[in-house]
């Protein structure tokens, strides 16, 4: 397993696993802009941890790592309707 460090926070994607601190995950979106951006990871199955993390461009560069040659499907996006009773 070939391990790749993750400098720039463009080349995230959703079909990729990324390796934080021994746990796979999978990115999941970024959440700010500029300076005050986030990147939010969701562990896969059958990991240890279960919750979501983020990170900010200083701790994506030094956790972060992408695992090469593994991927992983995207979510399938999901159309939610809620509907009010007057």
């Amino acid at each position: 397993m070939k391990l790749n460090p993750v400098y720039e926070p463009r080349t995230l994607n959703q079909s990729q696993v990324y390796m934080i601190e021994g746990t796979q995950y999978r990115y999941l979106r970024t959440e700010g802009n500029g300076q005050n951006a986030k990147y939010v990871f969701l562990p896969l199955p059958n990991q240890r941890k279960i919750s979501e993390i983020s990170l900010n461009s200083t701790k994506l560069a030094i956790k972060c790592q992408s695992v090469e040659g593994m991927t992983c499907q995207p979510p399938k996006n999901q159309n939610v309707v809620q509907m009010g009773f007057l």
